[in-house]
Parts: C-alpha cells; sequence; structure tokens
C-alpha cells in the first residue's frame, strides 16, 4: 500500500468519525440499542446483535476492515 492510499484511508476514517459525532443524536434516534456499521458517512447496517450485524455485512461481501461499528443508545453507559 502506498503511503498516498495510507494518508488517504486515515483521512477518510477521521471524516467518519467526525461525522458520526456530529450525527450521534439523530443516530441516536434512528438506531438506539443497535450497532451501526458506517462508512464514507453512510449507515450500511445495523442490528441490535452485534454477531448478526456481522453476519448480515458477510452476507453482502462487505470488507469489515474498512468501516466502523459503534453501538449506539440513548442511555450513557457508566463503567
Amino acid at each position: 500500500m502506498s503511503d498516498a492510499m495510507l494518508v488517504q484511508m486515515l483521512i477518510s476514517g477521521q471524516n467518519d468519525l467526525s461525522w458520526f459525532e456530529s450525527n450521534l443524536n439523530r443516530l441516536k434516534s434512528e438506531y438506539n440499542n443497535k450497532f451501526i456499521a458506517f462508512h464514507n458517512q453512510t449507515v450500511i447496517e445495523s442490528d441490535s446483535n452485534l454477531d448478526h450485524l456481522m453476519r448480515k455485512l458477510g452476507d453482502k461481501s462487505i470488507d469489515t476492515s474498512n468501516l466502523f461499528i459503534k453501538f449506539v443508545s440513548k442511555v450513557k453507559a457508566i463503567l
């Protein structure tokens, strides 16, 4: 992988994370208590069960190494 491709992947990832944070309230309303898979500022798939989400992505032959998966909930978890 070239340096230019690596830099582009890093920029794309940062843009996706910024998009996620900026749209979190809307995502909470739409995907409450679900895992979402997103890439290029678009939700690709969602499910309340991570194993099911991974299976859905696999069934669609989606490369999970190029996307983010986050759990979205209106309830703030305290650890």
